[in-house]
């Protein structure tokens, strides 16, 4: 008998008594069956893949952000003695205000250079903001009352009347106020010490509900 190292190699018997000569260790019957499954199973793998992948391969669509247009120096000539701290505009008219005294001036156009003086009357304390829509004008005075003044100014003198609806809450930095569809009104409030913008609607009764709140980040 040749020494063990100069032998031919011969598979081992498997458990069902033959030799198979694609075998290198004991049951290779069962390693053969799970071979065929691991196969069987990565065919249907990338076939489930395929998709995704021809997706990864194709160039992504960009879509271009819109061009913002730039800004442009109006060279509107305001009144003497005019400081104007508030704007509003609204069917291509720009009207501008002074905090104090409810002085305002129009400009009808913004090609027009010159612009046009109103008092507003009915407005009691300092202006704090001002909403310009088709019904008007809604005034925010910096005690948190409303003001509606209706139409347009005419002769130099702009009517408006406080709005039967509550105070806004004190304590308020920035607020703009806007009509929704239904003529209930909308307003946007943020208060000082808070890094946060909260939503408040208008109820039934002419009081401020929490509608929402926004966290701002500090600059």
């Amino acid at each position: 008998r040749c020494p063990s190292h100069m032998q031919p190699w011969m598979s081992p018997w498997t458990r069902k008594g033959t030799r198979q000569e694609n075998c290198h260790a004991g049951g290779c019957d069962r390693r053969l069956a799970g071979q065929h499954e691991v196969t069987s199973l990565a065919q249907r793998l990338a076939a489930a893949l395929a998709p995704l992948a021809d997706a990864l391969d194709t160039p992504s669509k960009r879509v271009a952000a819109p061009k913002l247009a730039e800004m442009q120096q109006a060279g509107v000539q305001w009144p003497a003695e005019f400081h104007p701290a508030l704007l509003a505009s609204h069917a291509g008219m720009v009207a501008t205000f002074e905090r104090k005294g409810g002085r305002g001036a129009l400009v009808k156009s913004i090609g027009e250079k010159d612009s046009t003086l109103f008092q507003l009357e009915g407005i009691d304390g300092e202006i704090h903001a001002v909403t310009w829509d088709e019904s008007g004008l809604l005034v925010v005075t910096s005690s948190g009352t409303l003001a509606e003044c209706a139409g347009a100014a005419a002769g130099g003198k702009w009517a408006c009347r406080q709005m039967s609806v509550e105070a806004l809450p004190a304590g308020f930095k920035a607020v703009a106020v806007a009509r929704q569809s239904t003529n209930i009104l909308r307003a946007v409030v943020a208060f000082e010490g808070e890094d946060s913008v909260v939503l408040m609607d208008q109820t039934q009764d002419g009081t401020w509900d929490p509608a929402g709140e926004v966290h701002v980040p500090v600059a």
